[in-house]
């Protein structure tokens, strides 16, 4: 799902498409890994951006200066998410943030991951569903929800597309 994804980068992406196509072997290789991936994990759900304070019509993001608290939410089907991204300090960001269930209350138990070029930083959802993620290098992220229900089951999964931070 590329919401949000500007009509410039999608005509790029054309535009490679069309002049320098990827080899027919490759792209049944990449879709038959993904298909396999999908199959042994299940499908997740798109925890889809609504809000971010560095975008261009947001009041904080309309002056072009970088801000040290970036703030974005994200929602997925009876999930929301608030994110604060401080940073960075030495090349790293700290990402908090709080989940929340349909009805605005915490999810207790879980995981949120957060995917970089160099691996993934984890953070462990409190009691109150606040979560702490630190060392998360500057570039390109994508954000993993994972919670569990009473049991230990994982009870809901979701993820982003990726965004820089």
């Amino acid at each position: 799902m590329n919401v949000g994804v500007p009509e410039e980068l999608r005509s790029l992406g054309r535009l490679f498409r069309q002049v320098d196509p990827a080899p027919e072997r490759a792209v049944g290789v990449a879709y038959g890994a993904a298909e396999r991936l999908v199959r042994r994990c299940g499908a997740a759900a798109v925890l889809a951006r609504i809000g971010d304070s560095a975008a261009p019509g947001h009041p904080d993001g309309a002056s072009g200066a970088v801000a040290r608290v970036r703030t974005l939410s994200f929602a997925a089907p009876g999930r929301r998410v608030e994110l604060e991204l401080r940073g960075p300090r030495s090349g790293v960001f700290r990402f908090r943030g709080i989940v929340l269930n349909r009805s605005g209350q915490p999810s207790p138990s879980g995981t949120v991951a957060v995917r970089h070029g160099r691996g993934e930083c984890h953070g462990e959802l409190d009691r109150c569903g606040g979560f702490t993620v630190r060392d998360v290098p500057a570039g390109p992220v994508r954000l993993l929800l994972f919670t569990r229900r009473a049991d230990g089951a994982l009870a809901h999964r979701a993820s982003s597309d990726w965004f820089v931070c």
